[in-house]
């Protein structure tokens, strides 16, 4: 994906220079969640630069709850046959909220359901678009650690989106599909944080090592609308691991659906590029008095990693938010998260419903 648009230009190495920091501050009014605080959410930077032949290079290293991390780091060229093919460490091709920008989603963090997709692995994609069709594919092996997460083994991940443009804003249906074939000794697992990201405490949802699974094969279905300052989008996945030694197959599955409105009138760009959503650039700047865009947006989400005799946690979430985009490069955001149902059998927090009220300051350059 393409970073974002502006930037700091250094000719004398012919090198764009990108960045952004998120800093946070929650409330929380459950233990279970850990205590009110600050922190630097993520600090990123990041350089592109053209090369010789048509290749562009693009790495992207970012300091994510305090462990650095690199994220993309890869080799670019727009083709005659294989449309745009790029080489090297990147986000694979699956769901809308994933393989999109985490600075242009609607609320604070992505929906829990994002544990069952793919992250960054090293591997090589083609991209291209023809008509209404948008699709990405690629093939891939392991991967650097992406927000603990760390890919094994090898792995081949498809999304085909198609774009109906209707008289009242662009319709996106998507398709998405990985199979992902690990060694002997690369169990897997699944495990998200929650929708509010300070938490201090253990990952409620966390499946822990799965003993003889090597195979796993995931499953994305996405859809979204823009109508002028409203939009909607939703996506449901599932991941299927097979394992040895005669244990019974796994299915968790996982979806999230949500609404925002953007008050001020304006709308959420669709890129065409990649299939995702772009920044929110208000019509007018603020300037001390007014000016900036104004969101506001609901969220439910599920997801679930309890199926035969692993017990990773049920949880269901309900999300309220608010964006002020001053201008391009700052944004204001407020989310109030509850917890509606909590299902892991042995887990302390199971049952409870704990809220917190998440805000955020966003710059980028």
């Amino acid at each position: 994906m393409r970073p974002f648009e502006g930037g700091i230009d250094t000719p004398l190495i012919h090198t764009q220079i990108h960045g952004y920091v998120m800093v946070d501050v929650a409330n929380y009014t459950d233990r279970g969640l850990g205590d009110a605080q600050f922190s630097i959410r993520r600090a990123d930077i990041s350089f592109e630069r053209n090369l010789h032949f048509g290749w562009l290079f693009y790495a992207d290293t970012q300091l994510v709850d305090g462990h650095l991390e690199f994220k993309d780091v890869y080799v670019r060229k727009p083709t005659q046959y294989f449309g745009v093919v790029t080489l090297g460490n990147q986000q694979e091709p699956f769901g809308l909220e994933q393989y999109g920008s985490f600075r242009n989603t609607t609320f604070l963090e992505r929906a829990t359901t994002n544990a069952l997709a793919p992250s960054r692995s090293i591997g090589v994609t083609s991209s291209d678009l023809h008509g209404p069709w948008i699709w990405s594919y690629g093939f891939f092996t392991a991967g650097t650690k992406d927000e603990g997460r760390t890919q094994r083994g090898v792995a081949v991940t498809g999304r085909v989106a198609y774009l109906l443009k209707a008289a009242s804003g662009p319709y996106h249906l998507a398709l998405d599909y990985s199979t992902r074939r690990a060694g002997p000794e690369n169990d897997q697992s699944f495990k998200s944080a929650p929708e509010v990201a300070l938490s201090s405490s253990d990952y409620f949802l966390n499946t822990g090592s799965i003993k003889s699974s090597n195979k796993v094969q995931r499953y994305g279905l996405e859809a979204a609308h823009v109508a002028g300052p409203f939009s909607w989008q939703a996506e449901y996945m599932e991941a299927h691991l097979q394992r040895d030694d005669g244990l019974p197959k796994l299915r968790f599955r996982g979806w999230y659906a949500y609404a925002s409105w953007m008050i001020t009138g304006e709308s959420r760009q669709y890129r065409e590029s990649n299939a995702t959503f772009g920044p929110v650039v208000p019509r007018a700047s603020w300037n001390g008095h007014s000016g900036g865009a104004l969101e506001v947006g609901v969220r439910l989400s599920m997801t679930d990693l309890n199926n035969r005799d692993v017990v990773g946690g049920k949880e269901t979430n309900l999300t309220v938010g608010v964006n002020w985009y001053l201008d391009k490069s700052v944004r204001l955001s407020a989310n109030v998260v509850r917890a509606l149902d909590l299902n892991k059998p042995g887990d302390p927090d199971s049952g409870k419903h704990p809220a917190a009220i998440v805000g955020r300051f966003q710059y980028q350059f």
